[in-house]
């Protein structure tokens, strides 16, 4: 793989899982449906099947289980480990490991053609509350940074984006990212309820943004019907 193509698939992954620094945490939502606040519990099996079935009518969807995403956190986490963050206080929360995050959790994912949606189950839905508020509170300083990998630098600037979906707490913003000579805009969605967190990543532009967030949502309140 070509270091420009890791680059950007590692900083999607860290985007989409939480680890890189995110904007302001939106207001809490109004209370959702009992049902969206049960904790679940299910294995990485349980949630495999979930996903297929949550993505069957999608013929090119591909559902990476638990197992798979457990096998990438070496690769992932060094490469998380070795980049520089300006300004350096962002690093801390870009830095967190996923190797954390999935020692307390079962995940899941699906790559659909334009988009990645993942999902985190946590054991213990006091971790899930707590790393979201840490972030929350971490964020308002980091939505302008650069990220640099050997000799490849992008500078990242985070625009809040309004979404309401049934999950207790939702936050997205557009990641618009430059080299210098081309600029790329990423919709990032994260929704947390109980010990769920989901995350939706995909491509935009001006003028798609809405309806992406719209899209968005119906795909969150969709998966947490399954879920429950």
């Amino acid at each position: 793989m070509a270091q420009a193509n890791g680059f950007n698939l590692y900083m999607a992954a860290a985007i989409c899982l939480g680890t890189a620094t995110l904007a302001s945490c939106s207001t809490a939502q109004p209370a959702p449906e009992p049902t969206a606040q049960t904790v679940v519990d299910i294995d990485a099996d349980q949630l495999q099947k979930i996903l297929e079935g949550y993505s069957k009518d999608d013929a090119n969807a591909t559902v990476i289980n638990d197992k798979k995403l457990r096998s990438s956190i070496p690769q992932a986490q060094e490469w998380l480990e070795s980049v520089k963050v300006d300004p350096s206080k962002c690093g801390v929360t870009f830095a967190e490991p996923v190797a954390d995050q999935l020692q307390n959790s079962t995940m899941g994912a699906i790559e659909f053609d334009d988009s990645y949606l993942t999902v985190a189950v946590y054991k213990d839905p006091q971790l899930l509350k707590k790393q979201w508020e840490a972030k929350a509170s971490a964020n308002e300083q980091c939505s302008r940074y650069s990220v640099t990998s050997g000799s490849e630098s992008r500078a990242f600037h985070l625009a809040k984006q309004p979404i309401d979906s049934q999950a207790e707490h939702d936050e997205s913003y557009v990641v618009t990212s430059s080299d210098g000579k081309t600029t790329q805009q990423q919709l990032i969605v994260r929704s947390a309820t109980a010990n769920v967190l989901i995350g939706i990543q995909r491509t935009t532009a001006k003028g798609q943004t809405q309806q992406q967030l719209k899209d968005a949502s119906a795909k969150i309140n969709e998966l947490l019907k399954e879920l429950n």
